[in-house]
């Protein structure tokens, strides 16, 4: 700045050019005192127009970098950093407070939300006209444990696998002091019947892929998690990171069949929850498990592998890689009112169809809704999606009957206030909405299925909520840029079978029998 001072009046005239002459041996913090003495000489209208000039530049910016500590509307106005009346005269200057309402926070960032690139949709539905397929309907508490059991037992090569998360049915997924874990042999004899299956799995060369989400939970020192115990025998596990969440719950076998359900992998969603999902299988497997192989790969593919931390001595390693086969025990359904009946195959040749989300969740629901013409009966842990929410009002006022059998708990209060107010809307018009009977304190109705016109069944691992439906642009940002949006990976399948459909159908009416009214 000195330097450019010095110039400036350089150029300004000859008598600057021999004061500076005089002064030039003279230390330099003088030299800058005479500068502003002969500014004031010589150059002075200039300068008080530079002057001004950085002095609006100076204003500008503060103005336009000022943070607002407060914000003060209706019947208030900013006055320094608080509000006073707006009748009121103020005399302090302008500060932090600024006029108007403030605008809404961003969300939070989820603590498992590894996303860090844009996801573009790119997988349309699959729609077979005439599907020569074997569907095998399952539901929790009773019949999933072992369903799910079986298919895994009967790979002979792969398994992929998408699951929200993996618990111990021994504790050992429990976060204690920062960490997880359990002593190797607790670990080794977990109570989880998967778990088990899936060692015997690989044991006998089945290669096994697992996508999930990382919770950064830490394994404790001189412990073996879930993750860890599996990884060390061989099977992969990698985090989610293609949108926000994996919520799907879905395994591929042998790239010839697959299951589709809303069961966790946890001890209440296969021992206490309502459940829902099948087995899908037979002659156009095949092509059901073309179509889910390049999501799987895709996700695969950005995702990232689970790292062992811990090491483990020679004899850790040799009881936690022991190739011995693994006894497990499935538990009995727990005492109901009624029970569902064993899971058999049905064979089908109807129309199916099967998509992801967020790809094209909404827009492929809302074409299968569009073409209601009677009834349909949803149940479901809950709606949240106000979209879908006014279609069940537009559908009971077109005289499509309408029956709701929801969770009569939902485990997130924000997600319980929406679909609150969706069921509101719904009583408002005269849909009878209804709660499924909440049987322990640890169970929810978790299933999520819907059969229209007594003709079609759709089932889903996602819910009626915004974040497993997604949006019709199909652009998906990771979080902090525009546009971001809190999606999941999900997938649904339509049959239109008269069997299957009765399956679902004898459910919904079953539990409707042990239900209340909403309010």
């Amino acid at each position: 700045t000195g330097l450019l001072l010095i110039l400036f009046i350089l150029d300004r005239s000859k008598d600057c050019q021999a004061i500076m002459t005089t002064t030039g041996n003279i230390a330099f913090f003088i030299l800058v005192g005479v500068i502003a003495m002969v500014v004031t000489l010589c150059g002075g209208s200039n300068m008080s127009a530079l002057s001004s000039t950085m002095s609006a530049t100076t204003t500008t910016t503060t103005t336009t970098s000022t943070s607002c500590c407060r914000w003060c509307h209706g019947s208030s106005k900013a006055c320094g950093a608080g509000c006073i009346n707006v009748n009121s005269t103020c005399h302090t200057a302008p500060g932090c407070a600024c006029n108007g309402t403030a605008p809404p926070s961003p969300p939070p960032n989820p603590t498992f939300n590894h996303q860090t690139t844009t996801y573009i949709s790119k997988f349309k539905p699959l729609v077979l006209d005439v599907a020569n397929l074997e569907v095998t309907p399952f539901f929790s508490p009773d019949h999933s444990v072992d369903t799910l059991l079986g298919f895994i037992d009967g790979a002979k090569k792969s398994l992929n696998i998408h699951t929200p998360g993996i618990k111990s049915w021994s504790g050992c997924t429990a976060v204690k002091n920062g960490c997880t874990g359990c002593k190797i042999s607790t670990m080794s004899g977990d109570k989880f019947p998967i778990f088990q299956a899936l060692l015997n799995a690989v044991h006998r060369g089945v290669a096994i892929r697992i996508i999930t989400n990382d919770f950064s939970d830490k394994t404790c020192e001189g412990l073996v998690s879930i993750s860890d115990f599996l990884v060390l025998n061989g099977i992969q596990i990698a985090y989610f990171t293609s949108v926000t969440f994996d919520h799907s719950k879905f395994m591929l076998r042998d790239g010839n069949s697959a299951s589709v359900s809303s069961v966790n992998w946890s001890r209440n969603s296969f021992t206490s929850n309502r459940e829902a999902g099948a087995l899908i299988g037979g002659q156009d497997g095949g092509l059901v498990a073309e179509y889910l192989t390049p999501i799987f790969e895709l996700d695969w593919q950005n995702a990232y592998l689970h790292n062992v931390t811990q090491t483990y001595s020679k004899e850790d390693m040799s009881i936690i890689t022991s190739q011995d086969h693994r006894n497990y025990t499935i538990p009995d359904p727990p005492a109901r009112s009624w029970h569902t009946s064993t899971p058999v195959p049905l064979n089908t040749s109807g129309r199916f169809s099967i998509w992801t989300n967020p790809d094209h969740g909404y827009d492929a629901l809302a074409n299968e809704l569009a073409s209601t013409k009677k009834s349909i009966n949803l149940y479901i842990y809950q709606v949240t999606d106000s979209r879908l929410c006014d279609w069940l009002v537009d559908a009971y006022k077109r005289g499509i009957h309408v029956g709701v059998l929801v969770s009569q708990y939902i485990l997130s209060a924000g997600d319980e206030k929406k679909a609150s107010a969706c069921y509101q809307n719904l009583t408002d018009v005269g849909v009878v909405v209804r709660a499924a009977w909440h049987f322990s304190y640890f169970m929810y109705n978790h299933q999520k299925f819907w059969i229209l016109d007594g003709e079609r069944v759709g089932f889903s691992t996602g819910n009626w909520s915004p974040s497993d439906m997604g949006q019709s642009s199909g652009v998906y940002p990771p979080y902090g840029q525009p546009e971001w949006m809190d999606v999941n990976r999900d997938f649904t399948v339509s049959v239109q079978d008269p069997a299957v459909v009765d399956v679902f159908q004898n459910v919904f009416v079953q539990d409707s029998k042990n239900s209340t009214i909403w309010h």
